[in-house]
């Protein structure tokens, strides 16, 4: 059986779905040639809920995101201890401060 388009796929996947069955996101940037991977469980306490083809990031070396290829992959056991994966350490909170103009 052939395989199935990509794109058709990640449109029926949802970050939950891929979390449930134990995918791995594969995310590489074709401009700086440089692949991450992150677990959907860590993308999920991010962003809500949406199907991946509707991901959007960033590469974090070159600061672009019109060269990114989003992907997923079902580690195998030969996988486990080997694959280097992104994980969520923390989220922390900019604080900004906002002005406004007055005259006196």
């Amino acid at each position: 059986m052939p395989e199935m388009n990509i794109s058709k796929k990640l449109s029926r996947w949802s970050l939950e779905d891929a979390r449930e069955v134990g995918h791995v996101l594969v995310i590489r940037c074709g401009l700086c040639n440089i692949t991450r991977r992150f677990l959907p469980g860590d993308i999920l306490k991010l962003r809500k809920n949406t199907t991946l083809n509707r991901l959007k990031f960033v590469c974090q070396k070159c600061d672009k995101g019109t060269y990114i290829d989003v992907n997923v992959y079902y580690p195998s056991a030969g996988d486990i201890g080997k694959l280097p994966i992104r994980r969520l350490a923390g989220i922390r909170d900019v604080r900004m401060p906002i002005w406004r103009d007055e005259t006196l």
